[in-house]
């Protein structure tokens, strides 16, 4: 530390009152700021999802009232997924809409006249003759009447088979395929032709065929091609996935499978006369799907509509709703069954409509999907007090820097002026006691005052030295200095300085070795500026080697550069102040409690001469082993 540790403490405090404090304050206020505004955020999602929700139980109830209106036949006409069915206690008499893959019940189909066909079959089954039966079967195939046509059709195509004419038995069977509403054997014409063209390619072996012929029977039951009872529809379906072998999937509508599901319960309860059948509008979970049923139940007739989850979900009116208020919806039966949605989100997300206060038979749930981030004005608010804050802190941390930094250089300044004081008063006080006995004659001999006026010299020149450095610090620190460079001989400089001082440390018993590598390059160079750097260097080896007596100088070539060091083995200087020591006013630790005399501008001054000569100074020292001081020096290009 350059300073007090009260000063410190000080310092620290007044950082903490000025940034610290209304930091906290600011952040406080902020979030305080923040919650109310996603308080009133939150208020208004609120209010745009109830909005919605009044809007969705709107858009539901009018279209149940077209719904209705479909029911009665007074409609404009069935979309998608809704189903209309007329019962009767014979079977299916009406339907419309989306067409099922099987129905409660099939009403009975006329039978044809049990004669029309015993010629054929008669040559057919007991005198074997299938080619007479096929000129019988051929002349009823052209009959108007489309029943005759199938039947004759059906018995053409079985007598083909039998003479080995497989072409034309499959021909005929794709003409019996034709889209007409007969039936043949009970069964509707398109599906018997399909089956019999299925087993006909069964026998003959061709399998490709056979697996497109019962891939377009699985297409025409699952589109509900004809109109069939359950236990038809599933031996049609189990045929086409025994031909369909390992291509055999579930392709089959799970929507129409769930309505066909639904329309055969409500036909069982109306048969068994369920109470449930009287309700005008209800729900009927089938194949995991709820069902909508409308009905209008009469004593021999009844008309039920069936609606499934995917119509209602792809109301124009929801999706209208969904992009203009970010919401989506979600309903749930009576049983707390989910009809389409996702109602399993927090109540906060939400708003309810009872199917009590709507008069629907579901409960609707508006949930809100705008994203859960803070809101634009919330982020900006957040910002600006986050900017507020690192100003407040940047701000307080350079304050906090410069301040330290003044009570560090007034430390040093009063420690400079404790340094140059000490320096004054020991040779002033010297000359003034030698200055007093040679006045009153005190000197017991002329040797003895020859001694004094020697002391007098040297303390005299030490002063001069002393002053003139500060002078020229002062000069450097005020850039007023100039200097006067010319081509000097870096090894006849460093001897003449080395020379000079060993004069000046032979005194207080110290040895100067020099060491040279040769001729060297000459430099461009301040001698008098240099002189006064080695002179420094000498001189704290010096002063920092109370025990070695010995200081070695070198010089040799680096390149380009002159190199100079200057080792000692004295008290070393450690790493966490070795680039503190060249600035001003800086002495290490061990000097002062060393109390080794210094003013601390030596080695700040030697490192703007050595810059100004574009050179480098440098150290290298560790404690108890010495310190070695580099300076490198550009010679003439």
């Amino acid at each position: 530390m350059l300073y007090g540790q009260p000063d410190s403490r000080r310092l620290l405090i007044l950082f903490a009152a000025t940034t610290l404090v209304p930091t906290i304050g600011l952040g406080v206020l902020g979030w305080r700021m923040v919650e109310q505004d996603r308080a009133l955020a939150s208020q208004r999602a609120a209010e745009r999802r109830d909005h919605a929700a009044d809007l969705a139980a709107a858009a539901l109830t009018r279209t149940l009232a077209d719904l209705e209106l479909e029911l009665r036949g007074t409609g404009s006409g069935l979309n998608k997924d809704v189903v209309r069915i007329v019962f009767e206690a014979q079977g299916i008499v009406e339907r419309g809409g989306t067409a099922l893959p099987y129905y409660p019940a099939t009403r009975p189909v006329p039978e044809l006249p049990p004669n029309l066909f015993l010629a054929a079959e008669n040559l057919e089954f007991q005198r074997g003759d299938s080619p007479a039966a096929i000129r019988i079967l051929e002349e009823l195939s052209k009959w108007k009447d489309p029943a005759i046509r199938a039947a004759a059709l059906v018995r053409l195509a079985r007598n083909y088979r039998k003479i080995g004419e497989s072409k034309k038995a499959l021909a005929t069977l794709h003409e019996l395929a034709r889209p007409e509403e007969v039936s043949v054997n009970g069964l509707p014409a398109g599906l018997v032709a399909r089956q019999g063209a299925g087993l006909l390619l069964e026998s003959t072996g061709r399998k490709e065929e056979l697996r497109r012929e019962a891939a377009a029977l699985c297409a025409d039951l699952r589109n509900g091609r004809w109109l069939l009872n359950h236990t038809s529809y599933e031996f049609a379906v189990e045929q086409a996935r025994r031909w369909l072998g390992a291509d055999s999937s579930n392709s089959e509508s799970l929507d129409r499978l769930a309505l066909a599901e639904a329309a055969e319960s409500i036909w069982k309860e109306w048969r068994q006369g369920a109470p449930s059948t009287h309700a005008a509008r209800r729900t009927v979970w089938a194949r995991q799907q709820s069902i909508l049923v409308l009905s209008r139940p009469a004593q021999e007739r009844m008309a039920v509509l069936l609606v499934s989850p995917q119509f209602l979900q792809s109301l124009k009116e929801f999706v209208a709703l969904r992009e203009a208020h970010g919401m989506d919806f979600a309903l749930t039966d009576a049983e707390g069954r989910v009809v389409f949605g996702n109602p399993q989100v927090p109540v906060a997300l939400q708003s309810v409509r009872t199917a009590s206060a709507t008069r629907l038979p579901w409960t609707l749930h508006a949930v809100s999907t705008a994203s859960t981030e803070p809101s634009v004005r919330s982020t900006m608010l957040l910002a600006g007090l986050a900017f507020m804050a690192v100003l407040i802190l940047g701000g307080g941390y350079f304050v906090y820097r410069a301040v330290s930094h003044e009570v560090a250089l007034a430390k040093l300044q009063t420690d400079f002026v404790a340094a140059v004081s000490h320096e004054f008063r020991t040779p002033l006080t010297t000359m003034r006691q030698l200055s007093e006995m040679l006045v009153h004659d005190r000197v017991s001999s002329d040797d003895r005052r020859q001694q004094f006026y020697q002391v007098l010299l040297r303390e005299s020149d030490r002063l001069h030295r002393f002053v003139d450095s500060l002078l020229n610090f002062g000069r450097m620190e005020a850039g007023r200095i100039s200097y006067r460079f010319e081509t000097v001989d870096p090894a006849a400089l460093v001897r003449d300085v080395v020379g000079e001082f060993r004069q000046e440390a032979w005194k207080n018993g110290y040895v100067v070795e020099l060491a040279e590598s040769g001729a060297l390059p000459a430099i461009p160079a301040d001698r008098e500026s240099l002189t006064r750097v080695l002179w420094n260097l000498l001189d704290n080896a010096v002063k920092y080697s109370p025990e070695c007596h010995t200081v070695w100088v070198e010089i040799e070539g680096a390149g380009k550069r002159v190199m100079v060091r200057v080792r000692d083995r004295g008290i070393g200087i450690p790493a966490s102040e070795q680039k503190q020591i060249f600035c001003k006013f800086v002495r290490g630790a061990a000097a002062k409690s060393a109390a080794i005399q210094g003013s601390g501008v030596g080695l700040a001054m030697a490192r703007q001469i050595v810059r100004a000569h574009k050179g480098e100074i440098a150290v290298e020292s560790k404690v108890g082993e010495g310190s070695v001081f580099t300076v490198l020096l550009p010679v003439v290009e």
